[in-house]
C-alpha cells in the first residue's frame, strides 16, 4: 500500500513538472546527420514520446528473439506452474482423506501430488500410514522406502512412521529392532521411549521393561501414577517369569533385583509373595523366613502370616513357632496367625497343640480349607466322627459361597 502511494506520487510529481514545461515552450529538438546537409527538426516532447517508443520496440524484439530461441520455454514455465498448483491441491485433499479415513483416496491423491511436491517425503509418509490402514502392508513397505530415497537425511522420521506401522502390524521384533536404533540416535526423545515401552510389554520382557524405567522417569514419559502401576507390573511379572523359568537365577541375582525395588511397593503383598515363591523354589529357605518376618514386623498382612505358616518344613519350624507366638501376644484373636500356627504345630507333630490353635482359629472365622485340615487330622488321630464333622462342615460353608440359583422340587415316588 506504502508503495503503490509512493508510485501515484511520483507519477504527478512528473505529470506536474511535465505540464510546467509545456506552458513555458513545446521547445525543439534538431537531429543532423552524419552527412552534414540532412537534418531533421521537431520539438522536444515528441523527439521524448519517439525515444520511449524506440525503447519498447527494442525491449519486444529482444523478447522476440528470447523466445524465437527457445519458443516452448514459456510453455514449460506455465505448465510447472500448474503442475505444481495441483500437486498442492492433491496433498491437500489427501491429507483431508486421510484424516477423514478415506484411506483408498488418499493414498492415490499424496501419491499423485508428491510428483511435483516440494516435499515428497511428507506426501509418501501419509500415503504410506494410508496404505496399512487401508491393509496393504506391501504397498506400505514400498512407500517407506520411496519417502527414504526422495529424501536421504530425513531417516529420523522415516524410522518414526516404520516403527509405528510395524506396532499396528503386530511385528513386535522388527518394530524393537527400528526403536532400538532409533534410541541410539535420539536416547531422550520421549515418542522412542513411550513405542519401547509398548514393545516391551507386548513382548512380556519385564527385564528390559525395568531396564527402561529410569529413562521413562528421567524425562517425563509416564505420569506418577502411570509409572507406579508400571513398576509394580515390570516387578511383579519379572519375578512370576523368573520362578516359571528351567534356568533359575542365583540368590545373589536374586537379591540385586530384589535391592533394587523402591521401598514403597515392598510393602505390596502380592509382590512380596511372588519373591517369596522365587527363594522357595531356589531353596533359599532361610532368606524366606527372613523376608516374611521382616515385612510382618514391618506391615502386618493377613496374606503374609498365612504364606508364613505354608513354610516348609526345611524353615526351622521351632524357631518359626516361638516367633508366631511372640506376635500373638500381640494379636490374640487374630484368625489368620492362629491357623497359621496350627499349621506349624502340625509340622513338628504337635497335634493336641494344633488341634487347640485350629479351634481357636474357627471360633474367630469359619474358614473353608481350615475346616479340611481339622478333618484330615481328626481322621489321622482315629476320630471318624470329628473328621465328618468338619468336613461336612467345610460342605455347608462352600455351599454357602454357592450363587442362589432354582432347583427342582423333589418328586415322591
Amino acid at each position: 500500500m506504502i508503495r503503490r502511494s509512493l508510485w501515484v506520487f511520483l507519477v504527478l510529481v512528473i505529470a506536474t513538472l511535465a505540464g510546467q514545461q509545456l506552458i513555458k515552450g513545446s521547445g525543439y529538438l534538431l537531429l543532423v546527420l552524419p552527412d552534414g546537409i540532412t537534418s531533421i527538426e521537431m520539438s522536444f516532447w515528441t523527439g521524448l514520446v519517439l525515444l520511449l517508443l524506440s525503447w519498447l520496440l527494442a525491449a519486444w524484439l529482444l523478447a522476440l528473439l528470447g523466445w524465437l530461441h527457445h519458443p516452448l520455454a514459456g510453455v514449460k514455465r506455465l505448465r510447472q506452474r500448474y503442475r505444481v498448483r495441483r500437486s498442492i491441491q492433491l496433498s491437500v485433499q489427501g491429507l483431508l482423506d486421510l484424516a477423514e479415513g478415506r484411506w483408498r483416496k488418499a493414498r492415490k491423491k499424496l501419491v499423485k501430488g508428491a510428483k511435483s511436491s516440494g516435499a515428497p517425503m511428507i506426501n509418501y509418509l501419509a500415503a504410506a500410514h494410508a496404505a496399512h490402514y487401508e491393509g496393504e502392508e506391501e504397498t506400505a513397505e514400498k512407500l517407506l522406502h520411496q519417502a527414504a530415497a526422495t529424501t536421504p537425511q530425513a531417516t529420523l522420521a522415516i524410522d518414526f512412521s516404520q516403527a509405528r506401522i510395524q506396532l499396528d502390524q503386530g511385528h513386535l521384533e522388527q518394530a524393537l529392532a527400528t526403536l532400538i536404533r532409533l534410541r541410539r540416535q535420539v536416547p531422550a526423545h520421549p515418542l522412542v521411549l513411550r513405542q519401547l515401552k509398548e514393545v516391551y510389554l507386548a513382548l512380556q520382557d519385564w527385564r528390559a521393561l525395568l531396564q527402561l524405567l529410569p529413562d521413562l522417569k528421567k524425562y517425563k514419559v509416564c505420569g506418577g501414577d502411570e509409572l507406579t502401576v508400571l513398576e509394580q507390573q515390570a516387578y511383579l511379572n519379572y519375578f512370576q517369569q523368573l520362578a516359571r523359568a528351567e534356568s533359575l537365577p542365583s540368590l545373589k541375582e536374586m537379591k540385586e533385583v530384589w535391592e533394587q525395588v523402591p521401598a514403597r511397593m515392598k510393602s505390596e503383598d502380592a509382590l512380596t509373595e511372588a519373591y517369596l515363591a522365587l527363594l522357595l523354589k531356589i531353596q533359599a529357605y532361610a532368606d524366606a523366613e527372613v523376608l516374611l518376618q521382616q515385612r510382618l514386623n514391618h506391615h502386618w498382612s493377613e496374606t503374609l502370616i498365612t504364606a508364613y505358616g505354608l513354610l516348609p518344613a526345611q524353615v526351622d519350624p521351632k524357631k518359626r513357632l516361638l516367633e508366631a507366638e511372640r506376635w500373638l501376644q500381640a494379636r490374640p484373636n487374630d484368625a489368620a496367625l492362629l491357623h497359621a500356627l496350627g499349621r506349624i504345630c502340625q509340622q513338628q507333630a504337635l497335634w493336641g497343640k494344633a488341634q487347640a490353635y485350629y479351634e481357636a482359629s474357627h471360633q474367630l472365622q469359619a474358614d473353608q480349607a481350615l475346616l479340611l485340615e481339622m478333618s484330615q487330622l481328626q481322621k489321622a488321630l482315629g476320630d471318624e466322627r470329628k473328621s465328618q464333622y468338619y468336613a461336612q462342615q467345610a460342605i455347608q460353608a462352600l455351599g454357602r459361597q454357592l450363587p442362589d440359583l432354582p432347583l427342582p422340587t423333589p418328586q415322591r415316588r
